[in-house]
């Protein structure tokens, strides 16, 4: 398929790497995860990119479609240009409660959506319960620039931060300015029984969260694009093609995956995509394009 053409990497990890790439036939970038075929692509992958393939949120990265290369399964997917939350927080050292706000807003937005599709639960434990928690320390870390349960004096100390999770032990220090509403929020979220913890239902209620909230949030709620037969959705992919794969393409292109490939390396050239994958072949200026690290999980738009 002669559809793609490289631009640059912008990612590794444990999961494989990630290269940005231009669409021909749209102009769109696109970034694209490759996993080596064979043993890798095991159930807990395909259910990852099967889930992926129905989200459909404008906080969560859209997938696109999956293509085979003699080597690798390659994810196609949404480029968010705006790069990670989290190297926002280190080059701002912590974020004002209105913009940690908005984020927060954000972030509940797409996890109440996975929620509803039913795609973030776990058999061992509440898995939407936890959710809360780990948004909590997403909302902390925006507000603080730190990790709430790290201890100050010994934060590399793995055990004693493990002691004070367990016993919900963290603090605002002083010098960050937040609200008694955003506090009581943190206090409802870190509950050590999650029973007891606030909701994602009930954090969408909350005075603080309601704050400036816009418009634009109650619509993110909802699915977009209209479902055609076979799971196809209609248009939407940017680039001609009047269908969206359907599940059943997307399974039997990951099931061909974990056969393996021919022992070939992935090297320069973006095989299976066609054209020249050399930076120097590209005219188009790509200054304006910003170096994006990649964790290979599944993240939220920003």
């Amino acid at each position: 398929m002669e559809r793609y053409e490289e631009v640059k990497d912008i990612g590794s990890g444990n999961f494989g790497f990630a290269k940005l790439v231009r669409d021909k036939w749209s102009g769109e970038l696109f970034a694209v995860k490759y996993i080596e075929r064979g043993s890798k692509i095991d159930e807990h992958v395909q259910r990852e990119i099967m889930n992926h393939r129905s989200l459909k949120h404008p906080n969560i990265i859209r997938f696109k479609e999956v293509l085979l290369t003699p080597t690798h399964l390659a994810i196609v997917m949404e480029y968010a240009a705006g790069g990670e939350l989290f190297e926002k927080i280190c080059n701002a050292g912590r974020f004002s409660e209105d913009e940690a706000r908005f984020f927060f807003q954000q972030l509940i937005s797409g996890v109440s959506y996975c929620h509803s599709m039913e795609v973030l639960s776990r058999k061992e434990y509440d898995g939407k319960i936890a959710d809360v928690w780990s948004c909590g320390v997403t909302l902390y870390v925006m507000l603080v620039g730190g990790y709430p349960f790290e201890d100050p004096d010994d934060p590399r100390n793995f055990k004693k931060t493990i002691q004070r999770i367990l016993s919900v032990h963290y603090s605002i220090p002083d010098y960050v300015r937040v609200s008694k509403e955003c506090k009581h929020l943190l206090s409802t979220i870190f509950v050590a029984d999650p029973e007891k913890r606030i909701t994602i239902p009930e954090i969408k209620k909350h005075l603080w969260f309601q704050k400036n909230l816009t418009a634009e949030f109650n619509l993110g709620s909802e699915a977009e694009g209209k479902v055609g037969a076979n799971g196809g959705e209609l248009g939407g992919d940017g680039g001609g093609r009047g269908w969206q794969q359907t599940m059943e393409e997307v399974a039997a292109i990951i099931q061909e995956a974990r056969k393996g490939g021919d022992g070939l390396k992935l090297g320069g050239n973006l095989i299976g995509c066609g054209g020249s994958m050399e930076l120097d072949d590209l005219d188009a200026d790509m200054d304006d394009i910003d170096d994006v690290e990649t964790s290979g999980d599944f993240v939220c738009a920003l």
